[in-house]
C-alpha cells in the first residue's frame, strides 16, 4: 500500500466523514463540484462580510447586543439590499448543494449514515428552509401543500433585517388567518451569510 492509499481526506471534520486518497488533487466529478461551489460560498462571503462591516459602523457602531434593524432603516439607503438579497439566495442554494454532496459521499460509502437529506437538515437547517421556501422557489409562486399561507407571504416579502453586526435572513416572522386557519412563518428561521460560512468553514475547511 502506498502513501496516497493510506492518506484520507477528511470532508467533515465534525462528523468525521472521510474519503481515501488526496481526492482533491486531481478532481474529478463530485470532488470538483464541491471545488466549485466552496469557491463560489467563499466569493459570496467576501462580500457581504464587506456589507456587514460598513453597515455596522453606521447602524451600530458601538456593538449593541439587542440591536435589530429591518427594511429601509435610516442609513441603509447606499446598502446593496437587493444585491444582497440575491446573495442570500444563491448562498443559500450553493451551501445546501455542498452539503448534500458531502452527505450523499458518506451515504455510499456508509449506509448506516443519515440519508443526505437528513443531514442536511441536521447540518444547516435555517438555511435548508430558506432555499426550500424561497431561494429555490417562492412559495408564493406556487400551491404546494407543503406550504402554508404565512409562508408563502413571508417568501416574497423583502427580507433583510440587520441584526446586531451582520444582516440575516428570516427574521420578521408573519402569523395569518385565512378562511378561519392560522398559519406562521416560523419555519423560515433567521440566519446570517457571515455566521453560516464561519460554521461552514471549521466544518468543512479549518485548514
Amino acid at each position: 500500500m502506498n502513501a496516497n492509499e493510506k492518506r484520507r481526506t477528511i470532508l467533515d471534520h465534525i462528523d468525521n466523514i472521510s474519503v481515501p486518497g488526496d481526492v482533491f488533487s486531481k478532481p474529478s466529478n463530485e470532488y470538483w463540484a464541491l471545488i466549485c461551489l466552496r469557491e463560489g460560498l467563499e466569493f459570496l462571503y467576501s462580500q457581504v462580510v464587506q456589507i456587514d462591516k460598513i453597515t455596522q459602523s453606521i447602524l451600530n457602531p458601538e456593538g449593541k447586543k439587542k440591536y435589530v434593524s429591518s427594511g429601509n432603516g435610516p442609513g441603509t439607503v447606499d446598502i446593496p439590499k437587493p444585491l444582497l438579497t440575491c446573495s442570500f439566495h444563491w448562498y443559500a442554494v450553493s451551501a445546501c448543494q455542498y452539503v448534500l454532496t458531502v452527505g450523499a459521499i458518506a451515504c455510499k460509502q456508509d449506509n448506516s449514515r443519515p440519508i443526505p437529506r437528513k443531514y442536511v437538515e441536521a447540518v444547516i437547517p435555517g438555511v435548508k428552509a430558506f432555499r426550500d421556501k424561497v431561494a429555490a422557489h417562492f412559495a408564493w409562486n406556487s400551491k404546494h401543500s407543503q406550504d402554508n399561507d404565512a409562508e408563502r407571504l413571508a417568501s416574497i416579502i423583502p427580507p433583510l433585517s440587520f441584526v446586531e453586526d451582520s444582516w440575516h435572513v428570516g427574521v420578521m416572522q408573519i402569523a395569518m388567518s385565512k378562511g378561519g386557519k392560522l398559519s406562521t412563518s416560523e419555519s423560515i428561521r433567521p440566519w446570517s451569510i457571515t455566521k453560516i460560512h464561519d460554521d461552514m468553514t471549521r466544518r468543512y475547511w479549518p485548514h
